[in-house]
């Protein structure tokens, strides 16, 4: 099906030493807010350099907003005990409104063929078919009405903008220079409220530290692919020193998720590269990294809340490991009792009420998810859910390593990298809250829906191609 643009093309690609420039100004601009100690102010920022972009490029650069993952959430009160959470950031709808228009106007929808395509539609039949036989019809409504913003947004509004691989460039540019400041920001608000196990970090942009810690270990896999790829010379110091800072922020966020997420993304990356003399840098890095740790842990105050960290990891009487287990077994037998079709999507944080095991967690009287995506999809979706799930993963990986084997340059790594970050968050969400209930769901989707962006574009790039023996 034939693939148009809906607005007018971007006037110029990005140059190089716009990029650089634009990394200059937002370090100043985290400077600045550092010092400033607001919060408000990081928004207003935010906001004013996403207006200056859209001047710059154009009306069809702001959707690409979303990508960058604020948390600006709308919250609206159902009964005593449900809230409605407006599909994560609140400008997804306003994405619909501008889909819906160029429908109308154009009276055609673009369409990416993608294997993917199909696991995903089949996923998001079953959530709605849920509806239908769900314990808990007011917890599956809103959940359905937010994940269809993720889904919606995420797997297909936002990737159908990058249709060019400046446009790819571009997108991946912009996050990272409002991820940075953020990160900053995140550094600032551990200066001020102390540096301490399950401290608020990034708030009011990030109210839960397990999800900023996932949101910048994702943005990490990117920069240490493109860090590793690229040979000696500026900008591999450059990148070195980005990747540096988004590597700290993960270390300090005191999650261990993160830290394993990181371990299982360096020795993905350490046999890729297995053959080149990144491998060797990958090594160096690791036992230096292991060196100051141990330094760290004997001569500083903030050693000992690595080694608190460390020494919980199998402490199963530990109050946060004991309460993933009961959320654990919660879920397990809510799949035992519906094993098909699950409870319901969304349903799991009501039914966990009924089905907790030991009453004295710390996290007893709070609705929250199962501590672990694979068993809370199968409590909410069965084994058909979890099955298809697998399927949509396995898809996924399948189809980024066959594009990265004929991409070149920038696409390449860029593969690479989406695999990588992938990989954390698979490995993070296996014992923590990433699940359907989280906004991190966008960016999960956002990385699927990748792949028929990615798998369009090398087409149209082959098909622009000269033939063979042709200048």
């Amino acid at each position: 099906m034939e693939t148009k643009s809906i607005l007018p093309p971007l006037p110029r690609p990005l140059t190089r030493p716009e990029i650089v420039a634009g990394t200059a100004v937002c370090l100043g601009i985290g400077t600045f807010i550092w010092l400033a100690q607001s919060a408000w102010l990081m928004a207003a920022v935010l906001v004013g350099g996403i207006g200056l972009v859209a001047l710059w490029y154009g009306a069809e650069y702001i959707p690409l907003v979303l990508f960058l993952q604020l948390a600006f959430s709308v919250e609206i009160p159902l009964t005593g005990h449900h809230r409605l959470t407006v599909p994560t950031e609140v400008l997804i709808p306003l994405l619909f409104l501008m889909f819906v228009y160029s429908v109308l106007r154009d009276g055609k929808i673009t369409y990416r063929p993608s294997a993917l395509n199909i696991p995903v539609v089949l996923f998001y039949f079953l959530m709605v078919a849920t509806l239908s036989y769900t314990l808990e019809p007011v917890s599956t409504l809103k959940a359905l009405i937010r994940d269809t913003g993720y889904i919606g947004a995420g797997y297909f509004l936002i990737p159908k903008y990058i249709q060019s691989e400046a446009r790819l460039r571009q997108t991946a540019y912009a996050a990272l220079g409002i991820h940075t400041v953020l990160v900053l920001y995140g550094f600032l608000t551990q200066i001020i409220g102390g540096l301490h196990i399950y401290g608020d970090i990034a708030s009011p942009f990030f109210i839960e530290h397990c999800i900023y810690a996932a949101f910048v270990t994702i943005t990490f896999s990117f920069l240490l692919a493109f860090f590793l790829d690229q040979k000696s010379g500026p900008l591999r110091y450059g990148l070195g020193i980005l990747t540096g800072i988004f590597g700290l922020a993960i270390v300090l966020t005191f999650v261990r998720a993160a830290w394993f997420s990181v371990l299982f993304l360096l020795l993905f990356y350490l046999y890729h590269f297995r053959k080149r003399k990144s491998a060797v840098d990958l090594i160096v890095l690791l036992l230096l990294a292991t060196i100051l740790g141990l330094v760290l842990s004997v001569t500083t105050d903030l050693g000992a809340l690595f080694l608190q960290r460390i020494d919980t990891v199998t402490d199963l009487k530990y109050v946060a490991n004991y309460d993933r287990i009961d959320r654990w077994t919660a879920a397990w037998n809510m799949w035992k009792d519906h094993r098909y079709l699950g409870v319901g999507w969304g349903a799991y944080p009501d039914l966990y009420f009924s089905y907790q095991v030991h009453r004295d967690a710390y996290s007893s009287a709070l609705r929250m998810g199962a501590h672990n995506i694979y068993l809370e999809i199968m409590a909410e979706t069965g084994l058909v859910g979890i099955m298809l799930y697998l399927i949509m993963l396995y898809v996924f990986y399948r189809r980024a390593f066959l594009l990265q084997r004929t991409a070149s340059g920038f696409q390449r790594i860029f593969i690479l990298g989406m695999q990588g970050a992938m990989l954390t968050y698979l490995i993070h969400a296996f014992v923590n809250n990433l699940g359907p209930s989280d906004k991190i769901g966008l960016t999960f989707w956002f990385l699927l829906g990748l792949v028929p962006t990615l798998e369009a574009l090398q087409k149209s790039q082959r098909n622009t191609m000269p033939p063979a023996g042709r200048p």
